[in-house]
C-alpha cells in the first residue's frame, strides 16, 4: 500500500520566490476617513513588495431617497 503525504498549498511571490502565507502582508494606507480609518489595505509581499491587490476598506457615498408617489387622497 502507497504511503500518502497531505500537501497544503503554499502562495509564491512571483518576484522573489518567498513562500508561506506569512509572506504574504497588508498595510493600512496613509489617508484616512475623518474618523481615522484607513480608505484601503495594501497587501504585498513582505520580503520584496511585490503588491497583489488593493482592498478598499472606505468608501464615498451619497444617500439616496426613496423614489415613491402617495396617491392623492379621494
Amino acid at each position: 500500500m502507497a504511503e500518502t503525504t497531505e500537501q497544503i498549498a503554499e502562495p509564491k511571490c512571483p518576484d522573489c520566490g518567498a513562500r508561506g502565507s506569512d509572506k504574504i502582508v497588508s498595510t493600512p494606507s496613509r489617508e484616512r476617513s475623518k474618523v481615522k480609518q484607513p480608505w484601503f489595505y495594501i497587501v504585498h509581499c513582505a520580503a520584496c513588495g511585490h503588491v497583489y491587490n488593493t482592498i478598499s476598506k472606505h468608501s464615498f457615498t451619497q444617500a439616496v431617497t426613496p423614489n415613491f408617489v402617495l396617491p392623492k387622497p379621494s
